[in-house]
């Protein structure tokens, strides 16, 4: 890079530039902004006179950054979360904050953790703006890429700039129609093996430990229902004979007229929160882990105060 002013930097065209990066394309990145693709390349190719470097370059039929991109961007990130940070008050008063966080998460998340936080934002910062985008398995990539703010996930990893807190943990249980032989009496392995099953695929990205466990016995359930995620499958067990694996939490969530009964095998699974040095010193993202933390111990303590259902529905 040759005579180097940083006057010549221009901040419109440094969020350009991380736009077209984290899209992967000069088009999505002017859809985006609302603007002509002209003026996004002139955006960039001042950048590269300024940078001495390409910053893109072909693959496929799409651009690829490069690994000098790649520095800008982060350093783009961690220049623009310090402007944030300065912005800040010096004593943090959510009901001010208007920042807009990023929360990537899946289905678990989403439905035990996030109604309670939510509810808690409103009443204690109402104009904080709150977007949440689908984890999957790419959580952690999203966070190294600046996509999200906080991560929430059973899905552990390791890597420089990470911390992590532990959130809550929950376990497997069955979940059947109380017109189900199965919902009175002890249910085994054989009779769990025997059973109809829905089973959750998590669209291939996720195995839930009980089935490294069931297998590591021999069982192989005859699965009858496949299914992405667990929204549904309160309703379509509902008056048959099929029997779904799910956490304690998540069968809660269900009508209360389905049985909820201990599987033959102690599996569970632990959820925490990620974030990176990115965020780890604003005060605002500081406040929200907090609540986050606290939502979810007080979720986990209610859980384990709750008493079966299944011994209430065969009563009835």
């Amino acid at each position: 890079m040759k005579n180097f002013d940083a006057g010549d930097l221009d901040f419109r065209a440094l969020r350009t530039l991380k736009l077209v990066r984290d899209l992967g394309s000069f088009t999505a990145a002017a859809e985006r902004l609302g603007q002509n693709q002209s003026t996004i390349s002139y955006a960039v190719g001042r950048l590269r006179e300024i940078f001495d470097d390409p910053l893109f370059v072909r693959e496929g039929r799409g651009i690829a950054p490069t690994p000098r991109c790649e520095e800008i961007v982060a350093g783009i990130e961690r220049l623009f979360d310090q402007l944030a940070e300065l912005a800040e008050p010096a004593l943090f008063d959510p009901s001010a904050a208007s920042n807009e966080i990023t929360i990537s998460c899946n289905h678990y998340e989403r439905s035990v953790i996030l109604p309670a936080v939510i509810r808690r934002l409103r009443a204690e910062a109402p104009n904080l703006k709150l977007r949440v985008i689908q984890a999957r398995m790419e959580g952690h990539r999203q966070l190294q890429k600046g996509q999200c703010d906080l991560l929430l996930s059973p899905v552990a990893a390791e890597f420089d700039g990470l911390f992590r807190r532990r959130l809550i943990e929950d376990r497997y249980v069955c979940v059947l129609d109380p017109s189900n032989p199965l919902a009175s009496g002890p249910l085994g392995f054989e009779a769990y093996a025997a059973a109809a099953h829905v089973f959750i695929s998590y669209e291939g990205t996720w195995r839930p430990s009980y089935r490294d466990l069931i297998e590591a016995r021999g069982i192989a359930p005859r699965m009858v229902i496949d299914l992405p995620s667990s929204g549904e499958i309160g309703r379509l067990i509902a008056g048959t004979d099929l029997v779904a694996t799910v956490t304690k939490l998540i069968a809660e969530s269900f009508d209360d007229e389905l049985v909820i009964r201990p599987g033959p095998f102690d599996s569970r699974i632990l959820i925490h929160q990620f974030w990176t040095t990115r965020t780890h010193h604003s005060r605002v993202h500081g406040w929200l882990r907090d609540l986050v933390a606290e939502e979810a111990a007080r979720l986990e303590r209610a859980a384990a105060r709750l008493q079966p259902r299944e011994a209430k529905a065969v009563s009835d």
